[in-house]
């Protein structure tokens, strides 16, 4: 494609958003290689990747649905009618907004028969980059991205793209069991129709199993201003004449909540996009050869030494980065509302670790002296015998080192749900503890970007699958707070632990040397790093070309590494699964309700031992 055609092809998709978004002074911008990704929750100014050279056909649909899927939702989906219908269970949350997303895609397709092709290509390159062709069973797809797959296709007529199809054929029995045949008709019924959707989806998720709020619509005559509720079907009757090829049938008037429409429900549009950005420079920059992501002393493992086969798509990123600010606060709020019950009993061993560190600091006295506070304790002495001096104490510093606590959190997909949570609000709480202690903390999670490998497995097909690769997934490491930052500034972050999609899998070894890497750069005295896990680590891309304990054992060794000749102090809990074996300072709990109390006591028992 030339400069000229380049340009043309971006003229067209910016002429055919704003036609279908009826909003003619609509600004688009198109990134480069070199520019950051876009946010699809900037939709006041939509960001799309930008066309190349030699362009296949494949990029050309994903571009083109791209900017589909900002025109659709810009059309037709309500900002405040959604909030307003918001939902305290985040699995349910999920599933409104999966269905909320399939009613826009469908509204476009049964629209337009380009946007079909469009947005079937943008679901294909999900479905590949999430490996729904390897999934080998139903839970390996969450119920959000199985509703949005099901849901978009019985509403709209179009099969799924084929990467998708597996995982419609494993859900689709189960969701008819419990919709019937006939669940999604009556969603169709209403498709024109925002709130009546939304009302039904509602009914439809608790026939799912799923707990729905029942004080919907708190703010009903304000949505009434600011929202047209009529059937599109009235206003088909109002459209222009013309009729013309980018219209939009039944679009919302302009308001103030459609040109700010936020971010709530996910497109997957931000990886999608990350993805179509730095392929091309990557495929042909990247050597190949075995790339250790650690020092020379960590990391041999029984069968050869610990690799892996491509850095390019690793991923170190702030928390702020993987969500916007509304959807950090909706996260932050379902938090703590789900753990209402936990927060006291958290705050008060909180509260027990703060006066232990208190006093171990401060209340140390030295007596006998002559000056200093008059020891009152001593005067009976002086009154039986007055040629005895008055006797002074003064309160002793206690050396207590400077310290920085790392806390290092599993974000895996077994810590869905209630483990997850607990971690969440436990680190928060422990983290402000120990800054009124005068400590610095550091909160980090660890996951990564794709199930089934992601963009290393797709590269290492490309190169003819050379035997033990080393570790093959995108490795995804998160900073939920630094150091240098007070906990007021970031505990909105630590509800990103809740976001749907998040948690996938987890290489233990890499994450720890992350985190050590990160601490030993640190000034302070005493440095700690404790481990929160419930299990072995496991990415099933990596262990199904290579030696069964490449990740068990990199992780033994890396252990054993900083343990034996590193100053730095190595802990961890085991959720359910027992770390004892692995590390020689350890506590392991049965469930995630007992994390409060044995973050506590670690911590506890390491400040006792400190000399």
């Amino acid at each position: 494609m030339t400069i000229k055609e380049a340009e043309q092809f971006k003229t067209n998709t910016t002429s055919t958003l704003r036609a279908m978004a009826r909003k003619k002074d609509l600004e688009v911008t198109y990134l480069d290689m070199e520019m950051p990704s876009g946010k699809t929750e900037d939709l006041g100014n939509p960001k799309i990747p930008a066309p190349t050279e030699n362009m296949p056909k494949e990029r050309r649909d994903i571009i083109r649905g791209c900017a589909d899927n900002y025109a659709l939702k810009i059309a037709y989906h309500n900002q405040a009618l959604h909030r307003d219908n918001g939902q305290n269970n985040l699995i349910a949350q999920a599933a409104l907004d999966a269905l909320e997303q399939a009613r826009c895609d469908s509204l476009g397709i049964l629209s337009m028969d380009g946007v079909a092709q469009n947005l079937n290509a943008v679901l294909e390159s999900k479905a590949k980059r999430q490996g729904y062709n390897d999934i080998k069973e139903r839970e390996d797809i969450a119920l959000a991205d199985a509703l949005h797959i099901i849901a978009r296709s019985e509403i709209s007529g179009i099969k799924p793209p084929p990467s998708a199809i597996k995982a419609y054929n494993m859900w689709k029995p189960w969701i008819t069991e419990h919709l019937g045949e006939n669940g999604f008709y009556e969603l169709k019924k209403v498709i024109k129709d925002q709130k009546s959707y939304a009302d039904t989806a509602c009914k439809l998720l608790e026939q799912l199993g799923l707990p729905v709020n029942t004080n919907r619509y708190k703010n009903t005559q304000e949505l009434q201003e600011s929202y047209d509720f009529q059937n599109l079907n009235d206003r088909e009757e109002q459209e222009d004449p013309q009729g013309q090829e980018n219209s939009q049938e039944g679009h919302l008037e302009d308001t103030k909540e459609n040109q700010d429409t936020d971010k709530s429900f996910d497109t997957d549009l931000d990886d999608i996009i990350d993805d179509l950005q730095r392929n091309d420079e990557v495929v042909s920059e990247q050597p190949f050869n075995p790339a250790p992501n650690r020092f020379a002393d960590f990391g041999c493992y029984v069968e050869g030494y610990y690799s892996v086969y491509t850095t390019a798509f690793d991923e170190e990123v702030n928390a702020e980065e993987l969500a916007d600010n509304f959807e950090l606060e909706r996260l932050r709020d379902l938090l703590d509302q789900q753990l209402s019950n936990h927060q006291g009993i958290i705050t008060k061993l909180a509260n027990r670790l703060q006066r232990k560190l208190m006093a171990k600091q401060r209340r140390n006295w030295q007596f006998d002296l002559e000056e200093g506070i008059l020891d009152a304790s001593r005067l009976a002495r002086v009154i039986a015998n007055p040629d005895i001096p008055l006797t002074f104490k003064q309160e002793k510093e206690t050396p207590f080192k400077d310290t920085v606590v790392s806390i290092l959190i599993d974000n895996s997909g077994s810590m869905r749900g209630r483990p997850i949570a607990i971690a969440a609000m436990t680190t928060d709480i422990i983290a402000q503890t120990l800054e009124r202690c005068g400590l610095k903390t550091e909160i980090l999670g660890f996951t990564t970007r794709a199930w089934k490998g992601g963009k290393s497995r797709e590269v290492w097909l490309e190169n003819g699958r050379p035997d033990k690769p080393g570790r093959l997934n995108d490795i995804r490491h998160i900073i939920y707070k630094d150091a240098n930052s007070p906990i007021r500034k970031t505990r909105k972050n630590l509800g990103l632990m809740l976001k749907e999609g998040l948690l996938k899998e987890n290489i233990d070894g890499e994450a720890i040397v992350w985190a050590y890497n990160r601490l030993s750069k640190r000034p302070e005295e005493r440095k700690i790093l404790l481990v929160i896990s419930d299990g072995a680590p496991v990415d099933d891309s990596t262990l199904s070309v290579n030696p069964s304990n490449i990740l068990e054992m990199d992780l033994r060794s890396v252990i054993r590494w900083i343990e034996d000749k590193s100053s730095i102090e190595l802990c961890a809990i085991g959720i359910g699964h027992d770390v004892t074996r692995y590390y020689k300072r350890a506590i392991t709990i049965s469930d995630a309700d007992g994390l409060a109390q044995a973050l506590t006591k670690q911590l506890t028992d390491l400040f006792e031992d400190n000399k």
